[in-house]
């Protein structure tokens, strides 16, 4: 996916100024690039702003007391000792640093306001706005340092970083001597130097200083990495809105497990429900088998499991033999569970009707439970109730029977 990315120097004041911009795609490299005001730019799904590093100070200072929400509300008024700014026109951004303190990057929000509106007037969608000062790469135990010949900036750490005042080849930045003496004992083993793409300069300047001064690589921010901890200066009231799939890639790995969850779960499912098939058809071929056997290979089939519970009690009856289905079998087995509730009764091809009368409806419930646990399939239909109790029809057939 491509990325606008859009450098915000100390000359850039409204939408009518050009600054310059690089759009770069996910490797790094720069597509496109040029110097223009915003509405002239390519259209993207993101943008990045740099920010100058004159245009942002970083302090650090002691973690406030109090609650998170309490202590972010006065990160102004403790930026107002360090900028002399209003409060009211201070944008304060915390990160984290050494332990119990807090590194605040410091801007105009007036300014920050009118790089919102600019933006987002030329249809930019600005996701992140970070501070120059933070992007170059910091080696183990060193600071860096980019300058272009007179100016330039300091990172000294992963949240810290700072602009430097005006110096030569032979003198160097006042405020890189005051950086280096605040620090004392936690001052770097060296300083590495990476001079600005558009400098002249290419050697090591002539400068005395406590630390190694050694050359570092050409400092381009076009192409520079910019780490995802990185503060974010879109903070606070200037936090954009949150896009529905911005958070798809941190999902992604536990979208995988669930897409091969699910993938498991209906492979699973069918390969059971195509056993359960094959099992169901082999017993319905074994039951055809045996009727076929037992009544002759010309005997039509349409319900295998009826038809021989029908043909069977046939045969009993030929032999003089009662079936269960027959009416006085039925009735012996079904007569226990009603007792003298019983008004009348029908019998018809192996179904048993009867117009019952019981106390209360409930009753059914508790009569319905007996006759099924001796083997009765029941439907009870047509239910009312009396002045002296509750009547309904009962429909009595064995299991095996529908």
């Amino acid at each position: 996916m491509n990325v606008l990315r859009i450098y915000f120097s100390a000359q850039w004041h409204d939408s009518a100024s050009p600054c310059p911009w690089a759009l770069c795609d996910d490797s790094g490299s720069v597509l496109q690039q040029g110097h223009s005001p915003l509405a002239s730019m390519p259209a993207t799904r993101d943008c990045i702003g740099i920010v100058a590093a004159d245009r942002v100070l970083i302090f650090t200072t002691p973690r406030p007391p109090g609650n998170r929400r309490r202590w972010q509300a006065a990160l102004p008024f403790i930026a107002e000792e360090h900028t002399l700014t209003d409060p009211e026109d201070i944008h304060a951004t915390p990160a984290a640093a050494e332990p119990g303190t807090i590194a605040v990057s410091v801007m105009t929000k007036s300014w920050l306001k009118q790089i919102v509106s600019a933006t987002t007037a030329a249809g930019l969608p600005l996701r992140r706005l970070i501070a120059e000062s933070l992007m170059p790469v910091l080696p183990s135990d060193s600071w860096t340092l980019v300058w272009d010949g007179h100016d330039g900036f300091l990172r000294t750490s992963l949240t810290t970083g700072l602009a430097l005042d005006s110096g030569n080849h032979e003198v160097p930045p006042q405020a890189l001597l005051l950086s280096l003496t605040a620090a004392g004992t936690h001052a770097p083993r060296r300083i590495e130097l990476r001079y600005i793409q558009s400098a002249t300069q290419d050697s090591l300047p002539s400068w005395n200083l406590p630390v190694p001064l050694v050359l570092g690589e050409t400092w381009d921010w076009q192409r520079a990495p910019i780490s995802d901890a990185t503060p974010n200066l879109l903070w606070g009231e200037f936090t954009p809105p949150m896009r529905l799939f911005d958070g798809l890639p941190r999902l992604r790995p536990a979208l995988f497990i669930l897409l091969a969850a699910l993938a498991i779960e209906v492979i699973g499912t069918h390969i059971e429900w195509a056993m359960l098939a094959h099992e169901k058809n082999t017993l319905a071929q074994n039951v055809e088998h045996l009727f076929r056997g037992a009544f002759g290979d010309d005997s039509t089939l349409v319900d295998a499991p009826l038809q021989m519970q029908r043909n069977l009690a046939s045969l009993r009856h030929a032999a003089g033999v009662a079936d269960d289905t027959d009416f006085i079998s039925m009735l012996d087995r079904a007569t226990p569970s009603l007792g003298t509730s019983v008004h009348s009764l029908n019998y018809e091809s192996g179904k048993l009707e009867l117009d019952i009368k019981m106390a209360k409806a409930a009753d059914f419930e508790t009569l319905e439970k007996k006759l099924k646990n001796s083997g009765f399939r029941v439907r009870i239909s047509d239910m009312h109730d009396q002045a002296d109790g509750t009547q309904a029809k009962l429909a009595l057939s064995l299991e095996g029977l529908r």
